[in-house]
């Protein structure tokens, strides 16, 4: 993770869609986590196809994260989230660990985001 020169902030080489991934990034990365950011499950640009925030190679499976945000994936947008959710399941058929969200009120900062990983992924 890096800020360029346009302070962007920047993750693998991605420009970051949020200061909260950067912060969860961050907190991974210290942890010794591997991942992969904004991974795609499924193939580009085919309708069924999305984007996981974060494949967090946790052992025995990797595991999927998502940072989400109170306003866009809560009330009527949450319905698509679970529908995700449950998609990822049937598709990965136990191969992946279940699905792992971090809103965006337990990663306003770097600590904030360590501390929602170890209750969440535990300690690597």
């Amino acid at each position: 993770m890096a800020r360029n020169s346009n302070t962007e902030l920047v993750i693998n080489g991605i420009k970051v869609d949020s200061v909260n991934e950067y912060n969860v990034a961050t907190a991974l990365t210290n942890l010794g986590f591997e991942f992969a950011y904004q991974y795609y499950f499924g193939q580009r640009s085919i309708r069924g196809s999305q984007i996981i925030d974060f494949l967090v190679y946790t052992t025995p499976k990797p595991t999927p994260l998502f940072v989400h945000g109170e306003y866009w994936h809560s009330g009527r947008y949450g319905m698509e989230e679970v529908l995700k959710e449950a998609d990822i399941r049937q598709k990965t058929r136990g191969g992946w660990s279940p699905t792992v969200i971090i809103w965006e009120h337990e990663c306003e900062t770097v600590e904030s985001a360590t501390k929602a990983i170890h209750e969440k992924l535990g300690y690597n």
